[in-house]
């Protein structure tokens, strides 16, 4: 089974490698714009600027490259790599994200489910980009071994749902509760962050819908785990 296992694995990413090695420019976006944007809307805000553009504020707008949504409460996270080495944004939550699959043994069985989600045409490019989501995917799988770091999952808020991993764990309403201690510095902004999100056009319940399979990646792990 494990040899069927790593073959399965290995053909999964066969063809993002291909794809990556054999066509010129694979990948439209810049490496880490993503990671570039989140750090210099931190560098603005704290030197007194906005943290959503204006015209998010000013009515109803369809969403661009740019454009702010994620909640005030997400600037603990950003704020530090004004002056944190950039590779630190990716070391830190791929290193946590590989630790907690390798504390979880899994099953040969699901290897190719978690080649899959790694092959995922979104996983490789918001990796690539240095998108927020790779800090929530970090803290869902620390969440497949404590629980309650799934709470700040909720730094990404259109993926709601997996933040409630651990929810039945007094850990995990302690965090919570941190977090919510954590939001109450940024008063005013929670006011803007529900006008940002009201105005916008083009996000909806699905928004995220296309990262859910990175999410799935510790999950699997957790099911197809050989240490309990």
């Amino acid at each position: 089974m494990r040899r069927v296992a790593i073959v399965l694995s290995v053909a999964v990413f066969v063809v993002p490698i291909a794809f990556v090695a054999l066509i010129p420019n694979p990948l439209t976006q810049p490496l880490g714009v993503d990671f570039t944007l989140y750090r210099d809307v931190a560098t603005r805000w704290l030197a007194g600027g906005p943290y959503f553009e204006p015209r998010q504020l000013a009515g109803p707008y369809t969403i661009e490259a740019g454009d702010i949504l994620y909640p005030p409460v997400a600037l603990w996270l950003f704020v530090p790599f004004v002056v944190l080495p950039a590779i630190l944004w990716w070391a830190i939550p791929l290193g946590l994200i590989a630790w907690a699959i390798w504390r979880l043994q899994p099953r040969p069985e699901v290897w190719p489910l978690l080649a899959l989600c790694i092959a995922w045409p979104t996983t490789l490019l918001k990796t690539w980009t240095g998108n927020p989501v790779i800090w929530a995917v970090a803290a869902l799988a620390l969440a497949m071994l404590y629980r309650w770091p799934a709470v700040f999952v909720l730094l990404k808020t259109s993926l709601l749902p997996f933040a409630f991993f651990g929810a039945n764990r007094r850990s995990w309403w302690i965090a919570l509760a941190v977090l919510v201690i954590m939001s109450v510095p940024f008063g005013s902004l929670w006011s803007d962050w529900v006008m940002s999100v009201v105005n916008s056009r083009g996000g909806g319940l699905l928004y995220s819908a296309l990262e859910i399979p990175m999410l799935l990646l510790p999950l699997i792990a957790w099911a197809g785990r050989t240490r309990f």
